[in-house]
């Protein structure tokens, strides 16, 4: 059955390869991207605080305060500052953090995913980090509204999940 379909598969290739087509070249799209300086106003906007670009070896990033949550945004293929996409992503340290935690946690979630980090040196916390990437698109950063909504709701329950934080009180039972 394989050899069937890598055969369709390969015939349906070959019939859209016609000489014509390989010899005439697609007109240049322009580059998607969003400039750094761009991204970093428009989380200030959302009421991010922002620090300032850091530039590591090959990274680019900076640091984002949101609340009892601090992440760092990642910038990749970049020319000149503006990027074709971003990676968000957090790392927290805790007793609680456990193997199987972070497991369970990928098993169950399906947008970020997170790794374990033993413990560097004894006494010390063992981490986890989280990652959710994306790509940019042509348009403008409010293209990062829905994804920045993602990351947020599920970085603090990732946070409460590994005992970073702690989980919200149980609502009230109504007055009767």
């Amino acid at each position: 059955m394989k050899t069937g379909l890598i055969a369709l598969a390969a015939a349906v290739v070959l019939a859209g390869a016609t000489p014509a087509l390989a010899q005439t070249a697609a007109p240049a799209a322009a580059t998607p991207g969003l400039a750094i300086t761009e991204v970093s106003a428009w989380l200030a906007s959302k009421g991010g605080e922002v620090g300032p670009v850091r530039r590591e070896g090959d990274e680019t990033f900076f640091m984002v305060k949101d609340g009892p949550l601090n992440w760092a945004l990642f910038f990749y293929g970049c020319q000149a500052d503006v990027c074709g996409d971003v990676q968000f992503s957090a790392v927290f340290s805790n007793p609680g953090v456990t193997l199987d935690k972070v497991n369970e946690w990928n098993r169950e979630q399906r947008f970020l995913k997170a790794f374990y980090l033993p413990a560097a040196e004894t006494g010390a916390a063992p981490s986890a980090a989280i990652q959710y990437d994306v790509l940019i698109h042509q348009g403008g950063v409010d293209q990062l509204t829905d994804p920045a909504t993602v990351w947020i709701g599920l970085l603090g329950q990732f946070a409460t999940h590994i005992g970073y934080l702690a989980p919200a009180p149980a609502a009230a039972p109504p007055a009767q």
